[in-house]
């Protein structure tokens, strides 16, 4: 019998390694098939299709088997903004066709998407836009504005009802479980550490939140009016009365141009590029176009010297960026981007470079490492710091060494200030699990970290100070780096989230672009004329295979919750990061905005 289950063991675990291989090679062949294209045929008079929905990245790997096996978009944000520019100059492009769909992206990149199209737009190629949902959101809108011509499906609904700021707090689920979240902090702005302690909002908090979404509205009702001739009085009555619009009144109202089933819109296009018939209508996807060589559309690139541009996505960490948690994405590591650093920084090539810093920050020793890498480059060659969504607390502290800092004006920037967080877990483990703790130390400080008892009013003011000495070191350096007295820097810190345009203003920050205009400037600095050089982004992101070498079942479970999760349950999931995140950084001084900062 023994002999009998052992054989049938062997040729089910044999049945199913040929499967896997099987399948392996299929998906393999599959992507293959996929990256061995031949540079795609543009015929002249076609219409370049923009779909634009879900998330924008900084970032891609461009490997066929994360786009087959994930859910990793085909574009990052600098190739989509790249293919605009080539086709505003392309003869064989003669327009562009925007459908926009229910879009992820946070506000700075939108914009960044929306200034390359208006940039499309004064090319005099004409633009049209349609929404691919019933439902057409404000972000949505916000691309969609920006054509020539703007049509919604009959029926639909229109949203316009200004802006909100909605967080979660998580005191009372601390509450039930016995876990107390004790924290130290420097700054009466820093509310990253809200969540764990309150139930709601603090004055200062909602103070400077409710300003930071008057900033937006206004950003984007300016915006808003100077496409549609509307004025932003009219935009700003429209959204406190009626909010939810019928596409019928959005119509009335001349946010857009007209009613149309997605077959009608086939004549718009046909009149807009003079095309007779639909056989005549030429199209070919962005996603595709994006892969034609510059040259062929009529851009120039040199070959004098290269523009390095390194990102610093996600929360700042020690070590490198990679995580082995399937809980745990979106981290920057002090040495992952050293690395980086380095490479731009000793290859002959590369003649400046531009850090493009989308970050929280995370564990303050970590950003100062980083700044320090940034330092020693600027030393060397024009540095020139790129801000994308976010460059807040450690990333606004990176920031710091570089020759010229360019924000969106959406950027989420500043909050200077730092904070500890520890959790004592003592009550849940006594009282919920029955376990209890004792100890013997050679000192009353031994065991402060443990997490499984309250800090003493010694141990709590000895964290104090050091809290509040890294917090001056930020000082010292936004002092040093930006040109103020320490009183300047303190009035604008606190912990104190700004806006990119307010951040101009203040002198945070020096100029109001995107990542282009970094790109710009750096390649100025080095003496580079347009059309001379070219880009290298570092670090080069990890392939599908690279990352599942590092971690298996973290690759798996990711992919798992790509395609079977629900919007609602992703919405849990990310709560469940959250606190994960936070009892990740027990004990640790962190220059973070930890608190989520989502407009919508």
């Amino acid at each position: 019998m023994k002999f009998f289950s052992t054989l049938v063991a062997a040729t089910l675990g044999s049945l199913i390694a040929m499967a896997v291989v099987v399948v392996f090679f299929f998906m393999f062949f599959l992507a293959l098939a996929a990256s061995s294209e031949d540079t795609p045929r543009v015929r002249d008079g076609s219409i370049l299709v923009a779909e634009i929905s879900g998330p924008v990245p900084e970032q891609v790997s461009g490997d066929p088997f994360s786009r087959l096996l994930t859910d990793e978009p085909a574009l990052d944000l600098r190739t989509l903004k790249r293919a605009l520019e080539m086709a505003s100059v392309d003869p064989r492009i003669s327009g562009l066709w925007l459908k926009v769909g229910t879009s992820t992206t946070p506000w700075a990149s939108m914009q960044e998407i929306r200034t390359a199209l208006v940039d499309f737009k004064a090319s005099g190629k004409p633009v049209v836009a349609s929404s691919e949902d019933f439902f057409v959101t404000e972000s949505e809108y916000f691309l969609m504005s920006a054509a020539d011509s703007i049509y919604a499906a009959p029926g639909g609904l229109f949203e316009f009802n200004g802006f909100a700021i909605v967080a979660s707090f998580y005191k009372g689920l601390l509450d039930k479980l016995d876990l107390e979240a004790q924290v130290v902090r420097a700054g009466k702005f820093k509310s990253a550490v809200e969540p764990y302690q309150r139930t709601d909002f603090s004055d200062e908090n909602r103070e400077q939140l409710s300003e930071l979404i008057r900033e937006h509205e206004t950003e984007y009702l300016e915006a808003i009016s100077e496409a549609r001739g509307v004025s932003v009085d009219e935009l700003r009555a429209l959204a406190r009365e009626d909010a939810i619009l019928a596409v019928e009144q959005a119509l009335g109202a001349g946010l857009i141009t007209g009613l149309l089933h997605a077959d009608q819109l086939e004549g718009v296009l046909r009149s807009s590029v003079s095309a007779d018939s639909a056989a005549d209508l030429r199209t070919i996807p962005i996603k595709r176009y994006a892969r034609t060589p510059a040259s062929s559309a009529g851009l120039r690139e040199g070959r004098d010297g290269e523009v390095a541009v390194v990102y610093a996505v996600g929360t700042i960490v020690g070590g490198t960026s990679d995580s082995d948690s399937p809980f745990v994405t979106g981290l920057v590591g002090s040495e992952t981007f050293a690395k980086a650093m380095q490479e731009a920084r000793e290859s002959k090539s590369v003649k400046s470079v531009v850090v493009r810093v989308n970050s929280p920050g995370g564990f303050a020793p970590a950003a100062d490492a980083m700044l320090r890498e940034i330092e020693l480059t600027a030393a060397e060659k024009p540095v020139v710091v790129s801000m994308g969504d976010l460059a807040a607390s450690g990333g606004y502290w990176i920031s710091m060494a570089a020759d010229t800092i360019v924000a969106d004006p959406l950027t989420l920037t500043g909050s200077i200030g730092v904070f500890s967080l520890f959790f004592d877990t003592g009550d849940f483990f006594r009282n919920k699990l029955g376990v209890t703790f004792d100890k013997v130390s050679t000192s009353p400080y031994a065991d402060m970290f443990s997490g499984v008892r309250p800090l003493s009013e010694a141990e709590r003011q000895l964290l104090q100070r050091f809290t509040d000495e890294t917090y001056e070191r930020f000082i010292e350096i936004v002092q040093e780096n930006r040109g103020m007295s320490r009183d300047e820097v303190v009035a604008l810190a606190e912990g104190r989230v700004w806006l990119g345009t307010n951040a101009k203003e203040l002198g945070l920050v020096d100029v109001l672009g995107d990542l282009d205009d970094a790109v710009d400037i750096a390649a100025e600095l080095a003496g580079l004329e347009e059309g001379t050089y070219t880009t290298r982004a570092l670090p080069r992101p990890k392939s599908f295979f690279e990352r599942m070498t590092r971690s298996m079942e973290a690759e798996a479970v990711r992919v798992w919750q790509s395609v079977s999760l629900s919007d609602a349950e992703r919405a849990i999931l990310d709560e469940a990061r959250q606190l994960h995140n936070a009892l990740r950084d027990h004990g640790t001084v962190q220059a973070r905005m930890l608190f989520d900062v989502r407009i919508q």
